[in-house]
């Protein structure tokens, strides 16, 4: 059997096998940072979401109190001339519009007090929500007994924790950078060699690279295919150990043996 195809996918393999474990040194921060920032920006909604009821709250407050003193000074006008009046109709026609500024004044202090409710109202939630805290009972605080000051120092917080993991990942990838690059114009030039060299087989191997699989190629570890464990029939050990390969029966993977590896690994020292 002519084993130079599945050595070159090996060959594969084992580069790929390089790049990942130098991008296991970034230890899952590039997921750690996406969290934390969807953490962050919810937080954030929270906290606008809550601005902006505040200065809706405010904007109201000041139009309501605005028409009030309006009413106030159309009432004190109409009374002025209800004195002057000349007349029952012209002053009952005064007290109609003093009746109807009174009601005006009335709505927009029901509204007020709508306002003053609602701001109670969280402010009792908040409050309960502190008692939790206290209390440590996490899991009970609704997002609207997060208290202010609160959610203000979780945002300083998550803030300050996605800028130390993004500086240590940057780290992480200057000092790789050059090791990946070259890696990487390795693997292209592997990927050309396979591609001419044993089409079928790299088509298997990216299609197994493209599921959830990590290692498309593995060894034959104590009997068993190490990417899933399930032992391999022991009619195909020979061919193994002779430099040919497995494919898993149950996991699809290909399995080799591990001195394939070792010589691909040989030819990095070269």
């Amino acid at each position: 059997m002519d084993h130079t195809k599945i050595n070159l996918i090996v060959r594969l393999q084992h580069i790929d096998n390089q790049i990942e474990e130098i991008m296991s040194l970034q230890k899952g921060l590039p997921e750690e940072i996406s969290a934390l920032e969807e953490d962050l920006a919810f937080t954030i909604r929270q906290i606008e979401a809550r601005k902006k009821i505040t200065e809706d709250h405010l904007k109201l407050r000041e139009r309501l109190n605005g028409l009030i003193n309006d009413c106030k000074e159309k009432i004190k006008s109409f009374k002025d001339k209800q004195t002057q009046a000349r007349n029952n109709k012209e002053y009952d026609a005064l007290s109609k519009q003093i009746e109807y500024e009174e009601k005006e004044i009335a709505q927009c202090e029901i509204q007020l007090q709508d306002i003053s409710q609602a701001e109670h109202h969280a402010t009792e939630l908040q409050n309960k929500g502190r008692e939790l805290i206290a209390e440590n009972r996490y899991d009970e605080i609704s997002e609207e007994m997060m208290p202010d000051d609160v959610l203000q120092q979780q945002m300083s917080d998550l803030s300050e924790q996605v800028k130390l993991k993004k500086e240590e990942l940057e780290s992480i990838e200057v000092e790789t950078a050059e090791e990946v690059a070259q890696l990487r114009e390795s693997l292209d030039k592997q990927r050309a060699v396979v591609t001419k060299e044993a089409k079928r087989l790299l088509d298997k191997y990216d299609h197994l690279k493209s599921g959830t699989l990590q290692n498309a190629v593995v060894k034959l570890d104590r009997q068993a295919c190490s990417g899933c464990n399930t032992r391999v029939p022991t009619n195909r050990h020979t061919l193994i150990v002779q430099g040919g390969f497995y494919v898993c029966e149950s996991c699809g993977r290909i399995v080799v043996h591990e001195r394939l590896f070792d010589e691909a690994a040989n030819e990095d020292s070269k």
